[in-house]
């Protein structure tokens, strides 16, 4: 009986320990959700400030996203949005955060990075991206991506600014023509406790 017991507990801290990790990531891509980005974006923040060392975002998101679903349905957008997924993860590194925030929209937080690098690693993710070909009932879909980058020096900015200023060069990316990255500067934020 003590054994049983024993079986059902484990079983029941497994179901626990699962249930808590899809809460946390984004069940059609597997990168982390915007609950998850939020949690391990604050730490990250926070020891960025600690440490006086650069935090920067990436925000992307996907051009003409609509089309695809609306020409070749919705199981079709579901398999360029895993392909973006699996670019994001094969070009950024292990302590980078990638994250599927809704819809075709995705963000990489990526602590110890300045401007320049940041914009750097969304270049490549752009190239990468617009190289990408995903098959889908024997057709070659192609996607292509609009970037904003920010970054904040030591930490000073939260993650809320960190997104709202890559937003707005995101906004300008698509607003110039898709398909590009666009920066915007973050000049003076009060750092938040």
């Amino acid at each position: 009986m003590m054994v049983r017991h024993q079986g059902l507990l484990l079983s029941l801290v497994e179901a626990r320990h699962r249930s808590g990790e899809l809460a946390r990531r984004d069940p059609l891509t597997g990168l982390a959700n915007r609950r998850a980005l939020f949690a391990l974006g604050q730490s990250a923040i926070e020891q960025a400030r600690r440490l006086g060392h650069p935090i920067a975002l990436i925000g992307l998101d996907a051009d003409h996203f609509k089309r695809v679903n609306d020409q070749h349905g919705h199981a079709a957008g579901d398999a360029v949005l895993e392909a973006l997924a699996a670019t994001l993860r094969s070009v950024t590194r292990a302590s980078d955060v990638c994250a599927r925030l809704g819809g075709e929209e995705f963000t990489v937080l990526s602590p110890g990075t300045d401007l320049v690098g940041a914009t750097e690693l969304a270049e490549r993710l752009r190239q990468a991206i617009a190289n990408l070909r995903v098959e889908y009932q024997g057709e070659q879909l192609l996607i292509t991506c609009s970037f904003g980058v920010t970054a904040s020096e030591q930490g000073a900015a939260s993650l809320e600014q960190l997104l709202n200023i890559a937003d707005i060069a995101t906004y300008r990316a698509k607003h110039l023509g898709r398909n590009r990255v666009e920066v915007e500067h973050i000049i003076a934020v009060k750092q938040t406790e």
